[in-house]
């Protein structure tokens, strides 16, 4: 019996020892101190695992200082027993949970906003050149790059002028797994939405416009428990030719953004804010072929298309701890060094870039008023990687997960398109993007054009 009783405390002892150890692991630090107190430093180190009471003389924390001592003397100081009950093992791991997030959104953020805008573009392309002609299968909306989102034109207004806008929305997700803030992931997801408004005009064969596009990004940031919300504006021209088969088209463009980020401070809880600007530029480049065989268009096309974002160094806002803070066996903070100032933190600046290379193919029926069709396309891509800070602990056995490294993807959609007597036709798709590490977007989409 007297055994029996030794292994059950022995069973409560260590469940009790295993959930202390998983609270320490993900809650913020004890003493609701930030990570970055000023006083932080006082108390990180090997030095200050030592227990009690240390000899306050020109050796202390060297090797040769090791005398513990049992009581308070003018050459004495108290010191912290466990470095872990100061700041919490939070604030010792996770590079990803202490960044920004503009090291790891920001790339994906310029592939979203240059497939918005030449998206936007290349529909209106498509669709100017498609109303020179007659018929359901001649709406030009059969095939385009624009994932989602709704358009509309009015054609022929002012010296042969036409003005068009385009409206789309993507809600996408990094998928990455997330324990808790001590393993790194780059898991956020969220929602991007857009409009373009552009004036152009046809001279012969050429389409000649200019573009003002907006994207508007809203993610929620697991990786650090944060938010990040950027929002970029750009003008640009584009030119476009069209043979009997084939059509041409570029563009360029350039403009700026606002970033706004928050995150979790690890130790108190209080939210770290910070906010910055960015310089862009985009192009792009595609040719498409149309080949008719009965009532099926069959549109093969190839595209480029790149984005680069310049962002502006910028400090993160850490508030300063507003509490004092007492320990169960005595004050966390000698007298006379007690602080509640936070160092804030700088963000370098940094430049990100995505460019893709897609391949794809449309195919249509025209069956009168109603053309369904399909679209199926391969892209790789070039998207700035992920970038975590260094941490200032080891995660001992447990295996951190890398930044995902984006390279290439596959669409998969259709939808249909109609015409409503003469001057109206629209659309509506739908589609899925796949084979994208660690990723997830879906889209589902409609569309009008107006001609007069």
């Amino acid at each position: 019996m007297k055994l029996k009783r030794i292994l059950a405390a022995a069973i409560v002892v260590v469940m009790s020892l295993g959930m202390f150890s998983l609270n320490v692991a993900n809650a913020a630090g004890t003493y609701s101190i930030s990570c970055k107190n000023d006083a932080y430093g006082m108390h990180h180190g090997g030095i200050y695992l030592q227990a009690g009471y240390v000899y306050n003389d020109s050796n202390f924390g060297t090797a040769g200082d090791t005398n513990a001592a049992t009581g308070i003397s003018g050459n004495q100081q108290y010191i912290m027993m466990l470095e872990e009950a100061y700041v919490g093992n939070d604030c010792l791991y996770a590079g990803a949970a202490d960044t920004n997030g503009t090291a790891v959104v920001a790339g994906d953020v310029a592939r979203l906003a240059v497939n918005a805008i030449v998206g936007a573009v290349s529909n209106r392309i498509d669709t100017a050149y498609s109303t020179r002609s007659s018929g359901a299968g001649a709406t030009g909306l059969t095939f385009t790059t624009q994932h989602d989102g709704g358009a509309m034109s009015a054609n022929n207004l002012v010296g042969g002028l036409s003005i068009w806008g385009d409206f789309a929305s993507s809600d996408v997700k990094n998928t990455q797994t997330f324990t808790n803030v001590r393993l790194d992931s780059n898991k956020y997801d969220g929602d991007a939405s857009s409009y373009s408004v552009g004036v152009d005009k046809t001279f012969g064969k050429a389409l000649v416009g200019v573009v003002i596009s907006n994207l508007d990004t809203d993610f929620k940031t697991t990786f650090n428990d944060g938010t990040y919300k950027q929002q970029v504006d750009t003008y640009g021209v584009y030119l476009a030719y069209r043979t009997s088969v084939l059509t041409i088209d570029l563009g360029i463009g350039q403009g700026d953004s606002t970033i706004d980020t928050t995150r979790r401070d690890l130790g108190n809880d209080q939210t770290i804010t910070g906010k910055t600007t960015a310089d862009i530029e985009y192009s792009n480049a595609r040719i498409a072929a149309q080949f008719s065989r009965g009532k099926f268009s069959i549109v093969p096309s190839l595209s480029y298309r790149t984005m680069s974002m310049d962002i502006a160094a910028f400090t993160d806002d850490r508030p300063d701890d507003n509490t004092a803070s007492v320990s169960g066996d005595g004050l966390l903070f000698g007298s006379g060094n007690q602080t509640l100032t936070v160092a804030d933190d700088a963000i370098a600046a940094r430049s990100v870039e995505s460019e893709n290379m897609e391949a794809g193919i449309n195919i249509s029926a025209n069956l009168g008023k109603v053309v369904p069709f399909i679209k199926l396309s391969y892209s790789t891509e070039d998207t700035t990687k992920a970038s975590y800070k260094t941490e200032a602990g080891t995660d001992g056995d447990a295996l951190d997960i890398a930044a995902s490294n984006y390279s290439s993807s596959y669409t998969v959609g259709g939808g249909v398109n109609f015409m409503i007597g003469s001057h109206i036709t629209g659309g509506l798709r739908l589609g899925t993007i796949n084979g994208r590490d660690d990723w997830e977007e879906n889209y589902m989409a409609g569309n009008i054009s107006i001609g007069f």
